[in-house]
């Protein structure tokens, strides 16, 4: 969420999303069509609406075929000379990247991720070592775009302990822990829409990750931990472009 960082929730520690905030373009009112994470991806590589990517299937990308992805920002670069690499959630894993990107580190599904002989890094480690690996092994010659898609802070699992489905690491989760997380005005109203949309698959979730007081907190704190390892990738990633040039 746009209000998910500290300028707007002084509790959420991002100083360094709040500075690319304060310099750059918040879209504070920003919507899509289709609030389904593989189809806005879609929308995201090319720019349309999800009627005319007609991307609608998880796996099955329409708009990956040779005719559309001609048209996608990617491919429209990379005619004009740009080395593209794209590093974490992709969604299409049953089609090769190499057919879209020059350079590709997919990875998505949980929080922690086991790689190179076992070692254990968090995703958003992960995202970053690959991002630093990408400057690294780029083209010096060439212009270049390097997409980064972070998995984390997005749930994982159905577990119902509170704040079970977000796992970050202790040294972020350390710093919520004395921290209350305001409940929103907004909790109850639920309970007052027709019966018919007390169902379903939403309403259950709701009631494994916010059901109690408990879970709120455990579940907000666990959530807002895993952005600051965003936010702390995010500034190691730029600090290396800067020291770049």
């Amino acid at each position: 969420r746009h209000d998910s960082i500290g300028s707007e929730k002084p509790y959420v520690l991002t100083p360094f999303l709040d500075s690319l905030a304060k310099e750059g373009i918040r879209f504070t009112h920003n919507a899509v069509t289709s609030s389904i994470c593989w189809m806005s991806r879609a929308t995201l590589w090319m720019g349309q609406y999800t009627s005319r990517h007609k991307s609608y299937k998880l796996k099955c990308p329409r708009f990956g075929s040779k005719e559309n992805w001609k048209h996608s920002w990617v491919k429209l670069l990379q005619n004009s000379g740009y080395f593209i690499g794209h590093v974490g959630k992709w969604q299409y894993y049953t089609y090769k990247t190499a057919n879209y990107f020059d350079w590709a580190k997919l990875f998505e599904g949980h929080h922690w991720e086991t790689i190179y002989g076992g070692r254990r890094v968090h995703a958003s480690d992960l995202a970053k070592e690959y991002a630093l690996q990408f400057f690294e092994e780029r083209p010096k010659d060439k212009n270049f775009v390097l997409s980064i898609a972070f998995y984390p802070p997005k749930p994982v699992g159905d577990g119902r302990a509170p704040g079970h489905q977000w796992s970050p690491t202790n040294e972020t989760r350390k710093l919520y822990e004395n921290v209350t997380i305001p409940e929103p005005e907004t909790k109850d109203s639920y309970k007052k829409l027709p019966q018919f949309l007390h169902r379903g698959p939403a309403v259950g979730r709701f009631g494994q990750r916010y059901g109690t007081s408990e879970h709120f907190q455990a579940s907000m704190k666990n959530y807002y931990a895993l952005i600051t390892g965003v936010d702390q990738a995010c500034k190691e990633i730029v600090d290396k472009l800067k020291e770049e040039g």
